[in-house]
């Protein structure tokens, strides 16, 4: 009989990690349902997303500023709302997804 514990590695990796294959057929997700889908999450990410990252680089940008245009986040949002209406905080939205889209769709 052999010892166990003279043949354990902690560097082996353990096999009963894997999960089980459910019971009956296996249903594979179509690889084009799988790819709309990652392009479309990529892409609402996106569009949730891209007001901070607007306000963040506008911010960056006054940073060099003399005198500062912004006071700060809730004043950048404003005065960018004032003057181009909520759609302003989207502009330049479209280049981003252009390129976002096909890039989730198929990470």
């Amino acid at each position: 009989m052999q010892d166990k514990r003279a043949s354990f590695s902690p560097f082996r990796r353990p096999q009963y990690l894997a999960a089980a294959a459910p019971a009956g057929r296996v249903k594979l997700t179509h690889p084009g349902k799988a790819i709309l889908a990652g392009g479309i999450a990529g892409g609402i990410e996106i569009c949730i997303t891209f007001p901070t990252e607007y306000v963040k680089t506008q911010l960056q940008l006054d940073e060099k500023a003399n005198p500062p245009k912004y006071r700060g986040i809730g004043d950048c949002v404003k005065q960018t709302v004032q003057s181009h209406g909520v759609k302003g905080l989207y502009r330049g939205l479209s280049s981003l997804l252009y390129g976002s889209i096909p890039k989730s769709a198929v990470r």
